[in-house]
């Protein structure tokens, strides 16, 4: 089973850290905090028919990035950000709740752009995959 997601939010540099003059780079790393296989009433149109269960799932993308302070001495700082994301996928056929699920996460895109000194916008698709763990 698979599925994507989209974080499109704007960033934006928390007021303790000086203004942008340039964006050098940026990291991103994901974390699931959360897969969850739960039942729902509901069954395909198959024959026999198959039960419909759904899977939570929960992460956080951790961005890093790296930029050249708007100040004098044009200092290289660095900001943090923990942006959460979360999807709700059907899996006809699937495992029942309580199965141990295996999340991998492919990043398919990711852009960072400076809007201002203080703005970043930012779009990133990532692609989950969900297979079962077999004990």
């Amino acid at each position: 089973m698979w599925d994507e997601i989209v974080i499109n939010h704007n960033l934006t540099i928390p007021d303790k850290n000086p203004p942008m003059e340039k964006l050098l780079g940026y990291m991103i790393r994901y974390q699931i905090t959360k897969a969850e296989v739960i039942d729902t009433r509901l069954m395909t149109d198959d024959q026999p028919p198959l039960p419909v269960r759904k899977v939570i799932i929960e992460g956080l993308a951790q961005i890093v990035i790296k930029y050249v302070a708007d100040v004098p001495d044009q200092q290289v700082h660095g900001a943090h950000f923990e942006e959460p994301f979360a999807k709700l996928i059907e899996w006809p056929g699937g495992p029942p709740p309580g199965s141990p699920i295996c999340v991998e996460i492919t990043e398919e895109h990711a852009q960072i752009h400076m809007i201002d000194n203080r703005h970043l916008s930012k779009v990133i698709v990532i692609h989950i995959d969900i297979t079962q763990n077999n004990p």
